[in-house]
């Protein structure tokens, strides 16, 4: 297991799966996280075999942010977001925020943006609140929106047409670059494209503490409650049992989710998946260990298209953390 950074050497551009074409769709916006997918064929030029890619996150300076977990809320117009990590209620049979002394009653909305590693790993694990800067403020610091104006042109009678303009969005990483949690141990700095367009990057692996964590191992009892936080997009039947690495049985409990969207590349097929960030609330059905950076399955993972069979969980689909539920 590896973090690979990418350092561009231009702004980069992720684009979504709606039509964009100049004349139809003026206004192509960037998406971030981008779907794991993007990321496959990184490094195909240097004979790098097709990557398993299980978390994509931010390095800014020198801390880790991933995708703020879909559970957490915060207050609404507050300056210095303060997030509320709820609790199981196990009279409610569902997740709940307690007022904490001295508090009001809260009027609260689903916190946005990213989370950095240490508040992860030291609060939002342990079931504890924390606090993050402004989110608008927080979020211009780790990336920045350049909007780029184009028009269509005919080739065959070299002209510009006319009414044809579009704008494209791309992404500048101020002091922050691409972070990429991959399974394949790679030691060497290597160039390659990547993004729309197929911009330049210089790949390099980096070392630290942030591995640790994920490779860390949970004890698992049957019957007592745990997390699932997604590091990439989900795709499974939450309505029946699910599997963590194919072998530990759990049965969901409650999802907490951001709008799900639909997923596809070149050739493939359309998949209507959960974001990253999205957490799961699930109860042990079996007892055993496993890492914390893991897989779930449900037995719809395997897809066919174009005559073949795809699973999409050797790629990196349906990875995330599992954590202790407080």
């Amino acid at each position: 297991m590896k973090l690979l950074e990418l350092i561009p050497k231009d702004a980069l551009t992720f684009g979504s799966l709606k039509n964009f074409t100049a004349g139809e769709a003026h206004y192509q916006q960037a998406i971030f996280p981008p779907p794991i997918m993007r990321f496959f064929s990184l490094g195909k030029d240097q004979g790098i075999k097709p990557l398993k890619v299980m978390g994509v996150f931010i390095k800014h300076q020198e801390e880790l942010f991933l995708p703020m977990p879909a559970d957490c809320l915060k207050k609404r117009k507050q300056k210095v977001e303060k997030i509320y990590v709820p609790k199981w209620d196990e009279k409610l049979k569902r997740p709940f925020i307690e007022v904490f002394e001295g508090e009001e009653l809260l009027n609260l909305e689903q916190a946005g943006g990213f989370c950095d590693y240490s508040n992860f790993v030291e609060n939002y694990s342990a079931g504890k609140g924390f606090e993050i800067k402004q989110k608008d403020q927080f979020s211009q610091d780790l990336l920045h929106e350049e909007e780029r104006v184009g028009i269509k042109l005919n080739y065959d009678k070299r002209i510009a047409e006319d009414k044809y303009f579009y704008s494209r969005i791309y992404l500048r990483f101020k002091d922050s670059h691409i972070v990429l949690l991959v399974e394949e141990d790679i030691k060497d700095k290597f160039f390659t494209t990547v993004g729309g367009e197929r911009r330049f990057v210089e790949v390099k692996p980096i070392e630290g503490k942030f591995i640790d964590f994920f490779n860390s191992s949970v004890n698992i009892e049957k019957g007592k409650l745990y997390k699932f936080y997604s590091t990439t997009h989900l795709y499974a039947d939450l309505n029946s049992e699910v599997k963590v690495n194919g072998q530990i049985k759990f049965k969901i409990k409650w999802v907490s989710s951001l709008e799900p969207e639909w997923v596809s590349g070149f050739k493939k097929p359309f998949l209507y998946m959960l974001r990253p960030g999205t957490v799961l609330w699930f109860e042990a059905l079996d007892n055993g260990i496993c890492k914390r950076l893991c897989q779930i399955s449900s037995g719809n993972e395997i897809i066919r298209y174009n005559g073949e069979t795809k699973d999409l969980l050797k790629r990196g689909w349906n990875s995330g953390i599992l954590l202790n539920a407080q």
